[in-house]
C-alpha cells in the first residue's frame, strides 16, 4: 500500500502538474509535496536503536531514486549545452559546456540530497540551465554518500574535485554553486583554514547550513515547511557527522569564524526550516563586511529552484545575473 501511495506521488509530481497552466502549478505542488514529506517521515519514525545500516541504506537507495527521477523530469534539459564526463579523474567529475562559452570563468556546483542523494542524473537538467544562462561552463562532480560513507568523506571528494578543476582552469575566475546539503558542503570548504582554494563568488541555494538541533526556530517553522520533516533532518543530519559534533564549523558553517569569504548570494524561502540557517549565516558575513545579498521567498518550499513555477524561474534568473555581473548584483 505504502510502495502504490509512493508510485502516484510521483506521477503526479514528474508527470501530471507539470503539463498544468504555470499558474496552477505551485497550488498543486502545496497539496502534493506535505504527502511526499509525510512518506519520509513515516520511514525515518522508528527509533535510533531500530535504525539498522540496512535500514537506511533502504532509505538511502529510494531516496536516490526518487531524486533522480523528479531532476530529470521535472526541469527540461537545455540541448544547447554539451555534458561530458571527464577520463582518468579521481572521482567521477562532468563538464558542462555552453555553446558560447566564456573565456575567463569557471563554475562548480556542489549537489544537495541530505548527503545521502544526488547524482549526475538529479542535477544535470537544472545545471543546464545555469550553464546556458550564464555562458559559463560549469563541472559537476560526484561524491561519497552517506550511509555508505560519512564524514569527512564528502568534504575531502569536494576538495579533491576542486584541486582537480581548478588545474584544469587554472587563472579563471570561478563561482561554487550548491543547494541545500551541497550548499554546506561548499560553505564548508570555504571556511576550512587547511585548504587553500576559494571561489570567487559563492552561490547558496536553500543551504544547510546548521546541522545541530540548536536552532529553536526551526520548531517554530516544522509546520510551515510542506517539504522537509525535522525530526528526519536532524536525524541524518547526526548520522552523517558520524565521530564529529554537529557544530564543527565544517559540517555547520554557521559556527564558523567567517573570514575572507568570497561575494555571496543566498537563496531561501521564509517558511522552509533552513531560513534561519541562511539568515544566521548572513549575519556573519555582515559583520565581516562581506559582500552578500539574501533574497528570500515567501510560500514556497525547500529548494523550489528544481520545480517547474513562476517562483523557480525567477530565481534562477536571479542567480545567473549574480553570475554573470561584473559587480555586486543588485536587490531582488
Amino acid at each position: 500500500m505504502v510502495n502504490l501511495l509512493i508510485k502516484i506521488l510521483e506521477v503526479f509530481t514528474i508527470e501530471y502538474i507539470p503539463r498544468l497552466p504555470i499558474s496552477l502549478r505551485k497550488p498543486f505542488y502545496h497539496l502534493i509535496l506535505p504527502l511526499r514529506k509525510v512518506k519520509d517521515k513515516v520511514a525515518l519514525s522508528i527509533p535510533t536503536s531500530e535504525m539498522t545500516f540496512e535500514r537506511r541504506l533502504e532509505f538511502a537507495k529510494t531516496s536516490r531514486q526518487g531524486l533522480n527521477n523528479s531532476g530529470s523530469h521535472l526541469l527540461k534539459f537545455n540541448e544547447t549545452v554539451k555534458v561530458e564526463k571527464l577520463e582518468n579523474t579521481p572521482l567521477d567529475i562532468y563538464k558542462f559546456t555552453p555553446k558560447e562559452a566564456v573565456e575567463d570563468s569557471y563554475g562548480i556546483y556542489f549537489h544537495g540530497g541530505g548527503y545521502y542523494a544526488g547524482s549526475i542524473i538529479s542535477h544535470k537538467h537544472f545545471i543546464s540551465q545555469l550553464t546556458a544562462g550564464t555562458n559559463v561552463p560549469f563541472y559537476f562532480f560526484e561524491y561519497r554518500l552517506s550511509p555508505e560513507h560519512v564524514y569527512p568523506a564528502a568534504h575531502d571528494d569536494a576538495k579533491i574535485a576542486v584541486e582537480y578543476i581548478n588545474n584544469l582552469e587554472n587563472g579563471k575566475n570561478s563561482v561554487w554553486a550548491g543547494e541545500s546539503a551541497g550548499g554546506g558542503l561548499s560553505a564548508g570548504l570555504v571556511v576550512d583554514d587547511s585548504f587553500n582554494f576559494k571561489p570567487d563568488k559563492l552561490v547558496l541555494l536553500s543551504p544547510w547550513l546548521d546541522l545541530s538541533d540548536q536552532n529553536r526556530d526551526r520548531s517554530y517553522l516544522k509546520n510551515k515547511d510542506i517539504l522537509l520533516a525535522i525530526d528526519g533532518m536532524h536525524f541524518v543530519g547526526e548520522y552523517y557527522a558520524g565521530e564529529y559534533e554537529t557544530t564543527d564549523p565544517i559540517l555547520s558553517p554557521v559556527f564558523a569564524d567567517i573570514n575572507n569569504f568570497p561575494e555571496t548570494l543566498i537563496q531561501v524561502c521564509s517558511n522552509e526550516l533552513l531560513y534561519n540557517d541562511a539568515i544566521e549565516f548572513t549575519k556573519k558575513l555582515r559583520e565581516k563586511g562581506t559582500r552578500y545579498e539574501l533574497q528570500v521567498w515567501d510560500d514556497l518550499w525547500h529548494a523550489w529552484h528544481f520545480f517547474p513555477i513562476k517562483e523557480s524561474y525567477e530565481a534562477t534568473k536571479n542567480v545567473i545575473n549574480f553570475i554573470t555581473a561584473d559587480s555586486y548584483s543588485s536587490p531582488k
